[in-house]
């Protein structure tokens, strides 16, 4: 409940450790009426990242993913 009106998202790597429960933290927060995004980086063509995604050698295209969405959440709550 504390959560509601706080910008939440869930990102997982293809490979992280994560990736196979996530989906259920996801669940969780809907059932609590805590609106988030949930996004899986293989589903927007970004393959092979683990848990440390700043680690990675592509992350930079991570970091722009996570940008573009502070920028429209953001501007969509303005």
């Amino acid at each position: 409940m504390n959560l509601q009106g706080v910008p939440i998202l869930i990102l997982v790597g293809e490979t992280s450790y994560h990736a196979q429960y996530d989906h259920g933290t996801s669940q969780w927060l809907r059932q609590a009426g805590v609106q988030h995004d949930f996004v899986r980086l293989q589903d927007i063509g970004i393959r092979g990242n683990g848990h440390m995604m700043m680690l990675e050698k592509n992350n930079i295209e991570i970091a722009s993913v996570v940008n573009d969405w502070v920028q429209e959440t953001c501007a969509a709550q303005a």
